[in-house]
């Protein structure tokens, strides 16, 4: 049994379209990663001008790639099974994925195809997919 997934992805969420035999299934996975991390620590002390503690934005932002990172696992086991997979969507999300997915060592990445789109509904995205597959069985070459 072939299966087909179709993604957009966002840094907020993924859509992930899977298209069976016969059926269709939508499935939404939130990312929960805010571009804004907030770290313990940082004070100001009670004298004026005096020193201040405070956190490195070198240590945020790592925190931010770590938050990314485990959303993108998420949705890499997500798709794990799929045998031809299409990602699309607004932003960096979608190439920053395509990497994660082939720098994966146990994961063998299909056949991945990306593209650029702007933001979309769920319907517009289930439809999106579904029009992309079967361009690419009309593309295919018959025996």
């Amino acid at each position: 049994m072939s299966t087909k997934k179709g993604i957009w992805i966002d840094h907020s969420k993924a859509v992930i379209v899977s298209l069976d035999q016969q059926k269709e299934v939508v499935s939404v996975i939130e990312s929960k990663v805010g571009k804004k991390v907030r770290l313990s620590g940082g004070s100001r002390t009670k004298v004026p001008y005096g020193p201040q503690d405070i956190v490195h934005e070198g240590r945020r932002y790592r925190k931010y790639l770590n938050h990314l990172k485990d959303y993108y696992e998420r949705v890499c086991r997500h798709v794990s099974d799929a045998e031809a997979l299409y990602v699309f969507g607004p932003g960096e999300a979608k190439q920053e994925f395509r990497k994660h997915i082939e720098n994966q060592k146990r994961f063998v990445p299909p056949v991945i195809e990306v593209e650029a789109c702007d933001k979309m509904t769920r319907a517009q995205i289930a439809a999106k997919v579904r029009s992309h597959f079967k361009e690419e069985v009309k593309k295919a070459p018959k025996p």
